[in-house]
């Protein structure tokens, strides 16, 4: 039943005793878009429902960010989110690599100390006990300062990097 269908619905002349229109016909009509009326309410009820049972689900599962009329977020949201976390990742990785050369410079510097301060060292045992002695109490003082540098250092790094990392031996030695 359609509202055009009702619209162009013809009824029958009454037989001629009685006016009006044919009664049967009339409660035959009457039946149909009752019966339409009623299968229509039925559809929109049970859609009704199946929309609130959706609504309901999207709630339960947190989906999306509640800026939408849904809650899903937008596309221009997830490529500016997609975008941060590219830049973020780059910013590791270049923050990474500048730990590495500081730590390859800083153990290449002690290297470089540690053979200056043996030339020193066997040109100073020929030069007496003191000297040595002068030499020795200033390699600890070196080792002690290298020592606290790498400590302050692992301690900016992330916490998942072993400390046996950063203060094993220098490479190539």
């Amino acid at each position: 039943m359609t509202p055009e269908a009702l619209r162009s619905m013809t009824f029958p002349r009454a037989a001629l005793t009685r006016r009006g229109y044919s009664e049967e016909a009339v409660h035959d009509a009457l039946r149909r878009c009752a019966s339409a009326l009623i299968e229509l309410t039925e559809e929109n009820d049970r859609l009704r429902t199946d929309m609130q049972r959706h609504r309901d689900w999207i709630r339960a599962n947190n989906i999306g960010d509640g800026t939408g009329p849904t809650g899903v977020p937008t596309v221009d949201a997830v490529l500016q989110q997609a975008r941060a976390q590219q830049a973020a990742e780059q910013t590791v990785t270049v923050a990474r690599q500048q730990a590495r050369n500081m730590v390859r410079a800083a153990r290449a510097q002690a290297e470089a100390v540690l053979q200056q301060a043996w030339e020193k060292s066997t040109q100073a045992a020929e030069g007496g006990p003191e000297e040595t002695e002068r030499l020795i109490s200033y390699l600890r003082q070196l080792a002690e300062s290298l020592s606290v540098t790498a400590d302050e250092y692992a301690a900016k790094r992330a916490p998942s990097r072993p400390r046996a990392a950063i203060s094993g031996p220098p490479p190539g030695g």
